[in-house]
């Protein structure tokens, strides 16, 4: 589908966020897709024909038969009996143990030993994780090597955990086993 026929299937045009610049918003819930002028930004989303349930990042495509999920560098169709395990980028635990141990596990990486959360940190209406790690001495950057650092990792609201999709219906807590 082309990027102008789908945006006219798809979306509004309003000023309603950016002031001063057009953008479109999601018929299905007024999101915001893409500002007037960057239409070429959301052509894989119209090449994909995600034409139903359209949110920012989610959406389903009735031509493929799968949801899609997205951000700014990737984009995944799931259908029935797709999955969802630890370490999946769209793994969310179920309770705050599985996102702690989730965020230890994003941070293990070369280099890194002794990952840990030495809390949880409110800031800005926010909690975060406070993940801490050391490097070895092999650290490319030979000024870290020894050295301690860390990130703040938010604390999202709870997800389902582990799953299966066992329908092609919305997304939710039902029908996911």
């Amino acid at each position: 589908m082309k990027v102008k026929q789908w945006l006219k299937e798809v979306a509004y045009v309003a000023n309603r966020d950016f002031k001063e610049v057009s953008a479109y918003y999601s018929k299905f819930d007024d999101s915001f897709i893409t500002f007037v002028g960057m239409e070429e930004d959301v052509k894989f989303l119209a090449e994909r024909e995600i034409t139903e349930q359209l949110t920012h990042g989610v959406g389903f495509s009735p031509t493929t038969g799968k949801w899609f999920g997205w951000s700014h560098g990737a984009i995944f169709g799931f259908t029935t009996g797709s999955t969802c395990k630890k370490g999946d980028c769209h793994y969310v635990g179920k309770n705050l143990k599985d996102q702690e141990e989730e965020a230890i596990r994003f941070w293990q990486e070369d280099h890194h030993l002794n990952v840990r959360c030495e809390g949880v940190i409110k800031k800005d209406g926010e909690r975060f994780f406070d993940i801490k790690w050391d490097y070895d001495d092999k650290a490319k950057n030979e000024k870290l090597r020894g050295a301690t650092n860390g990130c703040l990792y938010l604390i999202t609201k709870q997800g389902n955990g582990e799953w299966v999709a066992k329908t092609i219906r919305a997304y939710n807590v039902h029908n996911v086993e």
